[in-house]
């Protein structure tokens, strides 16, 4: 029994510890391994709360209320996904969809046909590649396409903005973010000038800088309403030029597979900026994208996001697998927030 209580107390504080790990200032995160560890902090959580019930039915209770401490602090932490106020969708609906297409290996019938079923409107695809790109320029629901074209910091390929309704104006990159160019459409939302973004920052492991640099810009799309957006003071500097405000559009979407959850402190230092995540923004759970076809493994991180300014409000989110990719794909029906 001393052997057990000692193993709880050793388990438990390690964890414990390792969950500390996501108070780390916003930019520091991008340090190797670091980046990698916070990343993994759902598993420790999911470790902490098995030993603080083997700790209480052992009846050491001492190690027991460490591991609840931790538990209630996960619960507080995630608690924008499951707690909140929701709202009646509004009648005008815009929905969008987001997808890593893995080296473009992902099954383009399988991306058109359940685009048409859900009714997306515009759909945001990452990691596209050359072939990729010519069966997507079939898709008939799609008509109006950009792409940010291959370059030397693509990440597993380039990415592309799909329309079913006409821009009213686009572009091949808008916000640097370090890795593959980050095309953009403008729509005409209900009298609004709308600007919607396909985003994949680089993955720590092609360079913790690049990862820092491109989660904390992902902030920087607010420049497009005017307004000025300060980096965490330790994010990485690269030799890129910084965005500048610039009054565009009235509302912003930025949406892909953007390396990160709110579990490393980047990303959340975005959301502080101003901009809001979709699943959060549902109060229906946890929408895990990634991985989706790893044996043995099931979906627990949730890398894939739409964001959006504030303004616009998410009322319902899904995710569906599509073959050939290791992302679900990511929905969402955006609409004007309700006052």
């Amino acid at each position: 029994m001393l052997a057990l209580y000692i193993i709880c107390w050793v388990l438990a504080s390690f964890f414990a510890l390792f969950l500390l790990l996501r108070l780390v200032p916003a930019g520091a995160d991008s340090k190797r391994p670091l980046t990698e560890l916070i990343a993994l902090c759902p598993y420790a959580a999911v470790a902490e709360l098995l030993i603080t019930i083997v700790s209480y039915g052992s009846g050491n209770w001492g190690c027991g209320i460490l591991g609840s401490v931790f538990v209630l602090w996960e619960i507080w932490f995630l608690r924008s996904y499951f707690f909140g106020k929701r709202r009646k969708a509004p009648e005008k609906l815009l929905t969008v969809m987001t997808l890593n297409c893995r080296y473009g290996r992902a099954d383009a019938k399988a991306i058109e046909e359940f685009a048409q079923k859900e009714g997306v409107d515009v759909l945001a695809l990452q990691e596209v590649s050359p072939e990729l790109q010519e069966k997507a320029s079939l898709f008939s629901r799609f008509p109006y396409q950009v792409s940010g074209g291959e370059s030397g910091e693509d990440n597993g390929g380039f990415n592309m903005v799909l329309s079913r309704v006409r821009p009213i104006g686009s572009m091949r990159s808008s916000v640097d973010l370090a890795a593959a160019r980050c095309p953009a459409m403008k729509f005409d939302f209900e009298g609004k000038v709308l600007l919607i973004a396909s985003v994949h920052p680089k993955s720590p492991h092609r360079g913790g800088d690049f990862w820092g640099w491109g989660v904390n810009h992902l902030a920087s799309f607010l420049c497009y309403l005017g307004k000025d957006v300060k980096m965490p003071k330790m994010c990485p500097s690269l030799p890129i030029s910084e965005p500048f405000a610039n009054r565009e559009a009235d509302f912003v979407v930025a949406m892909g597979d953007m390396n990160s959850s709110i579990d490393l402190p980047s990303f959340r230092a975005v959301l502080r900026s101003g901009m809001k995540d979709s699943s959060m923004d549902v109060h229906t759970g946890l929408h895990p994208t990634f991985p989706a076809t790893w044996k043995g493994w099931h979906q627990t991180l949730e890398l894939d996001h739409v964001l959006h300014s504030c303004g616009l409000k998410s009322y319902k989110v899904k995710t569906k697998k599509i073959p050939g990719t290791d992302h679900l794909a990511l929905v969402s029906r955006l609409g004007k927030e309700e006052d």
